[in-house]
């Protein structure tokens, strides 16, 4: 019996089956990719603009919140007044500069850590303390420095507080009544003098200025032009010796230029020179002639 054979199929047909697998692949490969440019397109733009959309959402924020300080202030928590305590030197200018406040504020938008260091920078300011006192005000505190003596050092006066630092911005011609020391360290040990020259009372108001020798020790300079030579060592055991000579003998009411204290067993007197006593002699203030 004769075999079947079957014709094989016509190649166009077999590769129009593989076209039309393709062209279904391709539909589906370009929706997917459709579909990802649909998803794609909105995300990226939200990405571009979310900086812009941020800085918009906290823009709104702020003026909202200005906003309710606003509407607080205008219900009668507003600053109406600031009350200071402790205060010498500093100026209201100074502090008002400082506060950056203004009668209507809103009282619950005042910074007052902000206002603190504020006026913590000021040349006076050693310390500050503030507070909110409901409804309308600002209550400070200030602890200012104290003026301790005036440094001379490069042509010029310093005022320096009892810490020993310069207190800038300050005109030192309004302290000329305080003691005038002079040298590189002389602030540092400037506390520890001014302590020294307390112990005797009588002698303190004669000190004009003292100049520190070598970092080590001071001589003091005494109205009249006296220059005291204190030791490095047992500095207040010899300035108590020349208040004792003082008291039991006048030494300083002689005509002396210079008095040497840096041995502990005596007191040594230079006088002034003799040519240098007559100008000081004819320099004396003469009777006034009155008519008759």
């Amino acid at each position: 019996m004769p075999r079947v054979i079957r014709p094989p199929r016509p190649v166009r047909r077999r590769f129009g089956r593989l076209t039309a697998i393709l062209q279904r692949r391709g539909a589906a490969v370009a929706l997917a990719l459709g579909l990802a440019l649909a998803v794609a397109l909105p995300v990226g733009g939200l990405w571009w603009h979310r900086e812009r959309i941020a800085e918009r959402g906290e823009d709104w924020t702020a003026a909202r919140a200005e906003a309710t300080l606003r509407m607080t202030a205008r219900a009668g928590l507003g600053v109406r007044e600031i009350v200071v305590s402790g205060r010498v030197h500093t100026s209201s200018a100074e502090i008002l500069s400082a506060l950056d406040l203004h009668v209507g504020d809103p009282l619950l938008g005042f910074d007052s850590r902000a206002a603190r260091a504020e006026l913590e920078r000021l040349p006076w300011v050693k310390e500050a303390r503030v507070e909110r006192h409901f409804p309308s005000a600002v209550r400070i505190r200030l602890t200012e420095r104290a003026p301790l003596a005036l440094w001379q050092t490069q042509g010029r006066h310093a005022v320096l507080d009892a810490e020993g630092r310069e207190i800038r911005k300050v005109d030192p011609g309004a302290f000329a009544d305080l003691l005038v020391v002079i040298g590189a360290d002389a602030p540092a040990h400037a506390r520890d003098l001014l302590d020294l020259l307390a112990t005797e009372p009588d002698l303190r108001p004669r000190v004009t200025a003292a100049v520190r020798v070598a970092g080590r020790r001071w001589d003091l300079l005494l109205d009249g032009g006296v220059r005291i030579q204190l030791p490095e060592l047992q500095a207040a055991a010899a300035w108590a010796r020349l208040a004792d000579a003082q008291r039991r003998e006048a030494i300083l009411a002689r005509a002396v230029a210079q008095i040497d204290l840096r041995l502990a067993d005596r007191i040594t007197v230079r006088p002034v020179a003799a040519d240098a006593a007559i100008p000081a002699a004819a320099a004396r203030p003469r009777p006034a002639i009155r008519s008759n």
